[in-house]
């Protein structure tokens, strides 16, 4: 009888550890996942700061530059008329708040395009 009380005890603690392994995992993953997601919402947020600089920056032709951000890092991509535009652009998106670096991957317009 006593041995019989001693294997049920054992096996409801094997039990109860098994059965909390899941929940533990579980808690650990939507942490991640939200973290995930307020660095996405961050990067969004960065990325659109920059493009709202740069569109109302006089003299320079923003329509066709975009930013993209990630972990304060921006990347300009598109086209711009002339080598001026383009510096232009990469210096200000270096002056938004929040960016740490910029990679300027605006090409020069083609005419006719």
């Amino acid at each position: 009888m006593k041995s019989t009380n001693i294997f049920l005890a054992a096996a409801i603690s094997i039990g109860a550890m098994i059965a909390t392994v899941p929940v533990v995992n579980a808690q650990e993953t939507g942490a991640a996942t939200s973290s995930k997601s307020s660095g996405r919402a961050a990067n969004r947020q960065l990325a659109k700061q920059v493009q709202t600089t740069l569109y109302k920056q006089k003299g320079l032709e923003s329509a066709d530059i975009h930013a993209v951000a990630r972990s304060g890092k921006v990347t300009l991509v598109g086209m711009a008329p002339d080598q001026k535009q383009i510096d232009l652009a990469g210096k200000i998106a270096e002056g938004v708040p929040g960016v740490s670096s910029v990679t300027n991957n605006l090409t020069l317009d083609e005419a006719g395009h």
